[in-house]
């Protein structure tokens, strides 16, 4: 992200640079200035109405049609305003903040915006109210005390000089216990050196980076996930002295994000793969098996009799049977295969590799076996059975649906043989079930 705070000038007709440290100086000259008005970019958009203006991509929008060779020169996709306003509601200017590419804001995003600009405004406030240096420097201390985000400035050594107020929480330590130490005291060794590589590339060649780090942090134990930003800190002459970072923490949004995933391709019951999951594996193991010359099987279960155990017993028993065929299922399998169940009293199975018919009818004979022993579950003994179908590869098929199909026609031959059994698909089969 890059950062802007363009102010009102006397006149509430204009805006003139506040400040503006991350954005080319011939961006911030062309700014600075304009007037404000409907239209006019984003910042004089929001200045002239009061109200927030998102531009989530300057290269289409209409507000900034005038100003398309500036932002295609200073690498510009997107630019978000916020009104800046003081106590009693007067616009006083802009806090913007612009990326690289074109940008959707979430909600968080939304929110640090938001409070940018109310620090923002309460520094303008205090600024305005006085003058002198020493309470401007405080100021500026406050926006990077109270913001949401870890920021810290380093040395060419990539030693600390500052650690805003987060920073320094999420280490457990002062600021004279940060300052002047490395990475090696507050991370294990192979992070920290890790983020020694990045910060030399910063220190040494000039790079700005944006990264997604994930560092234990030894004084909590605790895994996290940033992203972050690091970019050099030039003198006037363009040598760099320091680096300066900045790091969200997202590893809540990265749990939610994993979490999610797991709900879309497994099965919330039994915690096996579900049928977009098993499909899935199935094109690859084709593929594989079709490069490798190889053979695959694949099989169809459906449960005998869970029917009466549903009624029986109630829905919540029937769970617990199907998530203890799950692990009974699994138990009779290699780490390579994979069960699924696809809806029901219904599993599939993958064996990505076989060496005969016989090899696949042998593992469904052990699930068969397996499902056959009476279940301990709530107090009860059930005792159910299972039909088991058979389809290998290519013999039955060569894709995903035909051996599907075939699998589940011998499991339908299997009931029709009196259920608890075990069938290889046959030519023929098919004419016999429809």
């Amino acid at each position: 992200m890059l950062c802007s705070i363009l102010l009102l000038d006397n006149e509430d007709k204009h805006l003139v640079t506040g400040a503006a440290p991350s954005l080319p100086d011939f961006y911030n000259a062309a700014i600075n200035g304009i007037e404000i008005g409907i239209g006019v970019g984003s910042c004089g958009t929001a200045a002239f109405t009061g109200q927030r203006t998102i531009v989530e991509d300057v290269h289409t929008h209409p507000y900034w049609a005038a100003y398309q060779e500036l932002t295609a020169r200073a690498g510009l996709g997107a630019c978000w305003s916020e009104p800046v306003r003081s106590v009693s509601g007067k616009v006083l200017g802009t806090f913007a903040i612009y990326h690289h590419q074109m940008h959707h804001p979430t909600d968080e995003e939304i929110r640090l915006i938001e409070q940018a600009a109310n620090l923002t405004a309460i520094a303008l406030g205090r600024i305005r109210a006085d003058q002198g240096f020493k309470e401007s420097q405080k100021l500026l201390s406050d926006i990077l005390e109270n913001v949401t985000v870890y920021i810290y400035t380093k040395d060419t050594q990539s030693r600390y000089l500052f650690a805003n107020r987060l920073l320094r929480e999420r280490f457990d330590a002062p600021m004279a216990e940060i300052v002047g130490y490395d990475d090696t005291k507050f991370f294990d060794a192979e992070a920290a050196a890790h983020i020694r590589q990045d910060d030399l590339r910063v220190l040494e060649k000039g790079e700005t980076l944006h990264t997604e780090e994930t560092n234990l942090n030894i004084l909590t134990g605790v895994a996290e996930v940033f992203l972050t930003v690091k970019l050099p800190l030039r003198h006037e002459d363009g040598s760099i002295y320091a680096l300066c970072g900045i790091s969200t923490d997202i590893t809540e949004r990265k749990d939610i994000e994993e979490h999610m995933q797991h709900m879309a391709q497994y099965d919330a019951l039994t915690h096996l793969p579900n049928r977009a999951l098993f499909n899935d594996r199935l094109q690859q193991a084709i593929i594989s098996a079709q490069r490798n010359k190889l053979r695959l099987a694949v099989m169809f279960i459906d449960l005998d009799k869970f029917k009466p155990v549903n009624d029986t017993y109630g829905h919540g028993v029937g769970d617990l049977l199907l998530k203890e065929v799950a692990v009974r299922i699994q138990s009779c399998l290699r780490e390579s295969d994979t069960a699924a169940r696809i809806g029901g009293d219904e599993f599939v199975i993958l064996l990505p590799t076989i060496e005969t018919k016989p090899n696949a009818r042998k593992v469904g004979e052990k699930i068969l076996y397996a499902l056959n022993q009476p279940f301990e579950l709530a107090g009860h003994t059930l005792q159910i059975s299972s039909s088991i179908g058979i389809a290998v590869y290519p013999e039955h098929g060569r894709n995903e649906k035909l051996l599907i199909k075939s699998a589940d026609i011998a499991m339908y031959h299997a009931k029709q043989g009196g259920r608890n059994n075990v069938k290889v698909y046959q030519p023929g089969m098919q004419a016999v079930s429809q």
